[in-house]
């Protein structure tokens, strides 16, 4: 009897260990395709963005690309993503973009999003899709924000770092969709940092991030503004998404965007711009 239990409980341990040791290849399986499938859009979506040339008005220079995305995203291995930077003739961030792709019908669609920086009109951009937008992007709402109670810009570089950290989490952001507020979460590190900092030219861009990915939903911008003299830090919201947009400084309202409804529009003004383009292959 023993001899029969005993072998009925090797029998199931082995069942069990097989059927484990099968879900366990099923999901590295479904993994690689996914890392497959992410690498393999990461270089469409960055021959997208070399793609667009985008002119100020009063330069002969476009803004200049970084080739590296700051990140890559994958949300539930269906929605993916990269996000870019632009500089301008002078090395300044001029504009921030996402390419990515997400299911519609069965079909991978890419999209476009871009924001403009810097305050600077810029040539109207044409960008192909569905439809075919017009990008003329208004630049009154491009402005930075004081800070008036924050502390005097440090010297040191590290220190600067660690107190563009301390200010972005003293914002909060929510996205409200289907009737629904969702908090928003901050990303504990930049996505951007300017490079050759100074006092007077230093800055970085925090991300805010939706709970079932890391797909930018709100970026906030940290950066030292001389003002008589004096470096003092600012901030400006950067809306990411269609959704609309609420955030928060020490627990006040400080900043609000309902639902982007230019979204459909032939014809985009705003600093923001997002667009289906084509399926991806």
């Amino acid at each position: 009897m023993k001899s029969f239990l005993l072998t009925g409980i090797v029998t199931t341990v082995l069942s069990l260990m097989t059927i484990c040791h099968a879900q366990d290849a099923t999901e590295s399986s479904s993994a690689d395709a996914t890392n497959e499938r992410a690498e393999k859009l990461s270089n469409l979506f960055l021959e997208q963005a070399e793609s667009l040339e985008i002119m100020p008005i009063d330069s002969d220079k476009p803004f200049k690309l970084a080739p590296t995305p700051l990140f890559r995203f994958a949300t539930e291995g269906t929605v993916f993503g990269s996000v870019f930077v632009w500089h301008d003739a002078d090395s300044r961030l001029a504009l921030i973009g996402t390419i990515g792709s997400l299911p519609i019908n069965g079909t991978d669609i890419q999209f476009v999003e871009l924001h403009l920086l810097k305050p600077e009109r810029i040539s109207p951009l044409i960008l192909p899709g569905f439809p075919v937008k017009r990008w003329d992007p208004n630049i009154d709402e491009l402005q930075l924000n004081p800070l008036d109670e924050a502390p005097a810009v440090a010297a040191n570089a590290r220190m600067r770092l660690t107190q563009m950290r301390s200010l972005a989490r003293q914002f909060t952001a929510q996205m409200i969709h289907n009737n629904q507020t969702n908090q928003l979460r901050l990303l504990p590190h930049p996505l951007y940092r300017y490079s050759d900092s100074t006092p007077e030219r230093d800055g970085a861009l925090f991300a805010f991030v939706w709970d079932n990915g890391t797909d930018p939903e709100l970026v906030l911008r940290v950066e030292s503004v001389t003002r008589d003299g004096v470096p003092t830090w600012n901030y400006q919201p950067i809306r990411f998404t269609w959704r609309a947009l609420k955030l928060q400084h020490n627990g006040q309202d400080v900043w609000q965007q309902g639902e982007f409804f230019q979204r459909d529009s032939p014809q985009q003004t705003t600093p923001y711009l997002t667009g289906l383009t084509e399926p991806v292959p």
